[in-house]
């Protein structure tokens, strides 16, 4: 639909009586809320809310209002990230502060000198040290038990 059927559409809207349904809406408006609303205001809003949502203007305005959102929400991420890394500068002075408060004060070793590297022939590298197996163990021998006969039984006579 174009603008001017758009318009047209909403002027017979807004002519048209307001039905059961706009009366009854406006009685439970009043009953949950104490506000009486215009019985026509309600019968307009009833009959042109999803015409406003699917508008231009509202998808124009809830872009922007989501953009803002996340500007600030990235905003106050930077903040936060900012204010976490001071804390950690702040924390680690004082434990420099400490370490150093802690330690007595050393001479660093003088740095080795480089050696030019030699000319000689590469070496191989050596084959990896076989791990030493632990010596088995011999089992502990069973403890001999007497074996005791069953007393015979006599042959019957």
């Amino acid at each position: 639909m174009t603008t001017s059927e758009n318009a047209k559409t909403y002027t017979e809207r807004a002519e048209s009586e307001p039905t059961e349904l706009h009366k009854n809406f406006a009685k439970w408006i009043e009953e949950k809320t104490g506000y009486a609303p215009d019985l026509k205001t309600v019968q307009i809003v009833c009959a042109m809310r999803m015409d406003f949502q699917r508008s231009e203007e509202n998808q124009t305005d809830l872009k922007a209002r989501k953009e803002a959102a996340q500007a600030k929400k990235a905003k106050a991420a930077a903040e936060k990230k900012a204010r976490l890394e001071a804390q950690l500068k702040k924390l680690q002075e004082e434990l420099a502060k400490e370490t150093a408060a802690d330690q007595p004060a050393e001479k660093p070793a003088p740095a080795a000198k480089k050696t030019a590297p030699s000319k000689a022939a590469p070496v191989a590298p050596a084959e990896p040290a076989k791990a030493v197996e632990a010596p088995a163990t011999k089992a502990a021998p069973r403890a001999r038990t007497r074996k005791t006969a069953a007393p015979k039984a006599t042959a019957a006579k």
